[in-house]
């Protein structure tokens, strides 16, 4: 039975409603019987490239693409051999990335093709820079194409959930606050590694790296250098961040069913925020669009003021 949120009584039996548009029903409040039991789609991220969104997740033991040319109506269109945890668009095509060495390349978000990979480990986050394919997880890859990989030793041997690009570097983030840093995507430096938070979301505008994750929110000007941002009035869990109209935006949740956006002009100040009935993990800005993707195949969007 997935988590219910509501009940009612309708004179003749019990009505409980929860996750993924689920409806139970009970005459005595003890046997319930399903009327619909929802959806079990998770989306752990979404990207944007060649006027197409891309959500990515799992629903059971399978992977699940789904794409969208607005933003609003999405096709699902394939469910794969495995979980995905990420995806990004880069040289003409986009690349998703996910369970025990899953990767997929697709030139238009519709049709897709598995690379062969002769690794196994999980893989949560990918990016592009330089002309080049980055692939960060319980392994470090890199590609030029998407299809062939290299793998490459993570220093600290930490697992990590998410990378970016910007302004020729590369930062990746993990667990046990790990931040890396590579000018090439091949040689890395680790830069933080010792701390009780850990980081997944990634993004690189106006100048400065931002990176989210469990518990802090950090700034850098190059990648090596990082202050702390002022998020005490926000949940704890804030797993991805984009960049749009001008400004940062990052989602968060700190309880079942209910999430939030808040947005930042740089990185730093976060007063602005919409809460939102459903637990964001992902957010992505393309076409003048905020998406934003989660639980249950929750899929928001919205144009900014």
């Amino acid at each position: 039975m997935p988590f219910l949120t509501g009940v009612a009584w309708n004179g003749t039996q019990f009505i409980a409603s929860g996750w993924g548009l689920a409806l139970y029903a009970s005459s005595d409040g003890i046997l319930w019987q399903p009327v619909y039991q929802g959806t079990g789609q998770q989306l752990l991220d979404v990207g944007y490239g060649d006027k197409s969104f891309v959500a990515v997740g799992y629903e059971g033991w399978k992977g699940i693409i789904l794409a969208s040319l607005n933003g609003s109506r999405w096709r699902l269109l394939a469910r794969v051999p495995g979980w995905l945890t990420g995806v990004t668009w880069g040289r003409d095509r986009f690349v998703a990335v996910g369970e025990k060495g899953l990767i997929l390349v697709s030139r238009d978000g519709y049709h897709w093709e598995v690379a062969p990979t002769p690794f196994s480990q999980w893989l949560y986050g990918v990016a592009f820079g330089k002309d080049r394919f980055v692939a960060v997880g319980e392994a470090l890859l890199l590609s030029r194409d998407g299809l062939e990989w290299q793998p490459l030793p993570v220093p600290g041997g930490k697992t990590l959930l998410g990378v970016a690009y910007g302004n020729g570097t590369f930062v990746a983030a993990g667990e046990k606050g790990t931040l890396l840093a590579s000018h090439d995507g091949r040689t890395w430096e680790e830069i933080l590694g010792d701390g009780s938070f850990w980081f997944k979301g990634v993004v690189y505008a106006r100048d400065r790296f931002v990176v989210t994750g469990y518990g802090q929110v950090l700034v850098s000007k190059r990648g090596w250098d990082w202050e702390e941002a002022n998020t005490r009035h926000l949940p704890k869990y804030l797993p991805s961040i984009t960049f749009g109209q001008e400004r940062f935006a990052l989602v968060g949740h700190a309880r079942p069913g209910e999430g939030l956006v808040a947005f930042s002009p740089d990185g730093f100040t976060w007063e602005e925020y919409l809460w939102l009935g459903m637990e964001p993990e992902a957010i992505t800005f393309g076409n003048g669009l905020f998406v934003i993707a989660g639980n249950c195949g929750t899929l928001l969007t919205f144009s900014p003021r």
